[in-house]
């Protein structure tokens, strides 16, 4: 990728629309911490044919050692940001630590790291400095949670995502939904609690498939892969044994048992061989 080469936009140092064989970027960002941004980035990652990683986290004071951290081959923690777009399949997926002053120059040279059809780059403030060619935005059915950063990032967003299954009714709803377009009147409105999540998360791969290529990304993962899972996966938890098993039984690469499990929001525990 040659990301210090691009010229300058409005908007950033890096555009979506310059030249045909740049990466497409998708970011992810979302209103407070916890609202499912790491879960719905690692299930968009699962469904890129190829595609690279970075999480991004913007400090007051520029935190001790490198500013990039690449995960590696076998996540240390499977649970975190990083190690659910690793297991989701992204390769090689970056933990960007950085200070509000230094982002655009530390996100410039994270990128320039990173070569892949598809870079799915979750956080908010990056969005400062990048003009995506999909961005979803992640948020529950209320705006109390909201943080300074999430405003502008919601008026960025392609897709808004509301998660949660609590209750909305139809007047809630409609109320929520106005209010998201006071903010971006552009952005399309997709409530897990009327679709249900499985619908909803197939709605925002639509949409971003639709922006970014099918090409690219697929919605398509084996039925019996996810049926398998879903039947040994016991409280969203799947055991790295069991996965290989199921793997070598299915004859699959664990790769694949891998991107069904974070398709489901399983999460493979007890990793220690790197298969995932």
């Amino acid at each position: 990728m040659r990301g210090a080469e691009r010229p300058s936009s409005p908007d950033g140092f890096f555009s979506a629309r310059e030249g045909n064989e740049r990466p497409r970027i998708i970011t992810v960002s979302g209103a407070s911490k916890d609202v499912g941004k790491s879960t719905l980035a690692a299930f968009l990652a699962s469904r890129c044919r190829a595609c690279a990683g970075m999480k991004v986290s913007v400090h007051r004071e520029r935190p001790p050692g490198e500013a990039v951290i690449e995960e590696g081959e076998t996540p240390l923690r499977p649970d975190t940001d990083t190690g659910r777009l690793r297991l989701a399949g992204a390769r090689p997926v970056l933990w960007l630590r950085t200070r509000r002053e230094d982002l655009a120059q530390d996100l410039k040279e994270a990128l320039a790291r990173l070569q892949a059809p598809v870079i799915i780059v979750e956080g908010n403030s990056v969005l400062r400095h990048l003009e995506p060619d999909f961005a979803v935005f992640v948020m529950s059915a209320t705006f109390e949670d909201f943080k300074p950063s999430a405003y502008e990032a919601l008026k960025k967003a392609h897709v808004v995502l509301v998660n949660g299954v609590e209750d909305i009714s139809g007047r809630k709803a409609l109320e929520l939904e106005r209010k998201i377009k006071e903010y971006n009147p552009k952005a399309k409105t997709v409530m897990v609690a009327e679709l249900g999540r499985e619908k909803a998360w197939e709605v925002v791969l639509s949409r971003a498939a639709a922006r970014i290529g099918g090409d690219l990304m697929s919605s398509e993962v084996e039925e019996r892969v996810m049926q398998a899972v879903k039947e040994k996966a016991e409280d969203g938890r799947l055991p790295c044994p069991v996965a290989l098993k199921l793997a070598e039984e299915l004859k699959v690469p664990p790769l694949e048992v891998g991107k069904a499990a974070n398709a489901l929001n399983v999460k493979i525990v007890k990793c220690s061989l790197g298969c995932f």
